[in-house]
């Protein structure tokens, strides 16, 4: 009997490496067949007449260092399918093959048959151009950008969490602020722009403004629902401990009111983007939304796409940053919520 319960967790352990020792198998040769045709149609295909072209040799690089890479780690994952490099290739080789599929078609449907004719689309090797030529600016810009939100974003946090803690603290402040709160903080952040520019003195600050108004909104709404729902009965054993007002605000209302508040700094960050994007249209000369507005209207799509490339990733490493803060202050809710 006890070998028969023993033989369980046995099974249990080697039936996932064979899981993935067979996803390994089929899904990374599929993988890096797709790129292989990919590099073959960038190589060997010629172009179709009057299309937009640019040297193929980078874009031919990217692909060839790409495929030396994936085969090492394909390599690596077989040899020892239960590794957590095994997994994590499992976990994205789909994605791999998805991508390879995506460029063959990009690719034959731009330049290799003007099936999507310029100046609306163009090859993948065109947008490399594009990127090595402006790509100083493009730097310059996603700087501007960079600062422009983290300035606008942290003051915005911070007034969130002070009106939104006193607030939730506080019935005579919840008295007088929470309909302020109620009738403001739903207006779109972009349809105060004009009043911005008008009251504040530059356009730099007006545009940092609106961003924190963004964020301002959302931070203080769940900053007063996580102080609020804090236990009376935690407060209530705090003080006939005889911990002070200090003790109760930094060691019971703050904690317990913790994933409220980066609740709010999530939702926060996207209104946040919203309102930089609009800000920078208008009370900027610089910044991602600025760039691609600008080369929008001397109609560069390529520099577009390329704009709205590097803009995504911004998007993309913000949201990062703040789960990898958000898993380091909440531990104990790691698995709770994944990006």
């Amino acid at each position: 009997m006890s070998a028969a319960v023993d033989a369980g967790p046995a099974r249990a352990r080697t039936a996932g490496p064979r899981r993935e020792s067979r996803a390994l198998r089929v899904w990374g040769p599929t993988a890096i067949a797709l790129w292989l045709v990919h590099l073959a149609v960038v190589l060997f295909m010629p172009d179709a007449a009057g299309a937009r072209t640019a040297p193929v040799a980078p874009l031919a690089g990217t692909v060839a260092l790409l495929l030396t890479g994936l085969v090492a780690w394909l390599a690596a994952a077989l040899a020892r399918p239960a590794s957590s490099a095994a997994r994590a290739l499992v976990h994205r080789l789909p994605w791999f093959a998805l991508c390879g599929a995506w460029f063959i078609v990009w690719q034959l449907t731009t330049v290799k048959t003007n099936l999507l004719r310029p100046p609306y689309f163009a090859a993948p090797e065109v947008l490399i151009a594009a990127l090595v030529e402006d790509w100083g600016l493009l730097l310059k810009c996603l700087v501007s950008s960079g600062l422009l939100f983290l300035t606008g974003y942290a003051i915005g946090s911070a007034a969130g969490f002070l009106t939104g803690f006193y607030m939730g603290w506080s019935r005579r402040g919840d008295y007088w602020l929470h309909p302020v709160l109620q009738t403001v903080g739903p207006v779109p952040a972009a349809a105060l722009l004009p009043l911005a520019v008008l009251v504040v003195p530059t356009t730099y600050l007006s545009a940092a403004s609106i961003v924190a108004f963004g964020a301002w909104f959302p931070m203080a709404t769940m900053t007063r629902a996580g102080v609020r729902a804090v236990p009376r009965s935690f407060i209530d054993v705090a003080r006939t401990l005889g911990a002070d007002e200090s003790f109760l605000v930094r060691r019971i209302a703050i904690p317990s009111a913790l994933p409220d508040m980066l609740t709010g700094l999530f939702t926060g960050l996207g209104t946040s983007l919203a309102a930089l994007m609009t800000a920078e249209l208008v009370g900027v000369d610089q910044g991602l939304a600025w760039y691609i507005n600008w080369v929008k209207g001397w109609a560069d799509y390529p520099k577009m796409y390329v704009g709205l490339t590097v803009l995504v990733l911004f998007c993309r490493a913000l949201m990062l940053l703040l789960f990898k803060i958000r898993s380091s202050l909440l531990a104990w809710q790691r698995d709770l919520v994944r990006w």
